[in-house]
């Protein structure tokens, strides 16, 4: 078999059953082999009835490996299906290149040697977020960041803009061993985060469900609480913007505009039915 015959792709089968596109539904039911990481038995058994030669990857979770060594293995062994000349199709749930170590690790590789590679895009955590808690990213515009990153350099934070953190329950864990926050991380966090905003700033402790008919987590507390949040490893911390924007004088100059030019950005028509 030519080797070259072997192609990559990677497709997300969002948080549950039902965010599944009907574009990544026909490329699983076509590929010669499918690998799989998914969260709840649902989606696990969705897949493994559109193509019967699925095989879950999560056994890598279990081999007692570090993060960055479960994900490079995971890598390995995608890469070593393609150069068996094989056409596979990698699943990963939410969106297959939010988060996810290994498929870039695979794809940079067989790119490079000439392998054909896609990407198809799932519903994600962020979108979920958007929905549940009613938000439209345009409004004040939007900072994010993986949780321990953002803890651990410099970062200039605009409190005009909303903040989103992502894998809240790992932030300090900087051993990649565990799967939960280091000793003083979300202490740390809450001590970043009051030199801009107020400790009464109320946040939300975000989950979105992942099983179709469940309802979002959506907790809020007030930064001082952030300490001793009760976390896991799928929270997201949303934290909305706490001032208004100011305008940059010299660049409505650059267009011959006031501010009375732009005011009509922060009206809203009322609707009478």
């Amino acid at each position: 078999m030519d080797a070259k015959k072997g192609r990559l792709t990677i497709a997300g089968c969002g948080l549950h059953p039902g965010h599944m596109t009907l574009e990544t539904q026909s490329l699983i039911q076509t590929a010669e082999s499918v690998l799989l990481v998914a969260p709840n038995p649902l989606s696990i058994q969705h897949i493994r009835q559109l193509n019967p030669h699925t095989e879950h990857l999560g056994r890598f979770y279990n081999m007692g490996y570090s993060r960055p060594e479960i994900y490079r293995q995971m890598a390995l062994y995608i890469i070593a299906l393609v150069h068996q000349g094989r056409s596979v199709c990698v699943v990963f749930y939410g969106h297959p290149g939010v988060f996810v170590s290994s498929t870039r690790m695979a794809s940079r590789v067989l790119a490079e040697q000439g392998y054909p590679v896609t990407m198809l895009p799932g519903i994600s955590a962020d979108a979920c977020l958007y929905a549940d808690l009613g938000l439209d990213p345009a409004d004040t515009g939007c900072q994010s960041y993986e949780s321990t990153r953002f803890l651990l350099t410099r970062r200039e934070i605009d409190s005009s803009a909303a903040l989103i953190l992502w894998q809240l329950g790992l932030t300090g864990e900087h051993s990649m061993d565990k799967f939960e926050p280091g000793q003083q991380g979300l202490a740390a966090l809450s001590r970043l985060l009051q030199q801009s905003y107020p400790a009464e700033h109320m946040l939300c402790l975000y989950e979105a469900p992942t099983l179709p008919g469940f309802e979002p987590r959506k907790d809020w507390i007030a930064l001082a609480d952030l300490a001793k949040a009760d976390v896991n490893t799928i929270t997201t911390l949303y934290v909305p913007a706490c001032r208004e924007p100011t305008f940059a004088e010299e660049r409505l100059g650059w267009l011959g505009l006031t501010e009375a030019d732009i005011s009509h950005w922060d009206e809203y028509e009322e609707i009478t039915i």
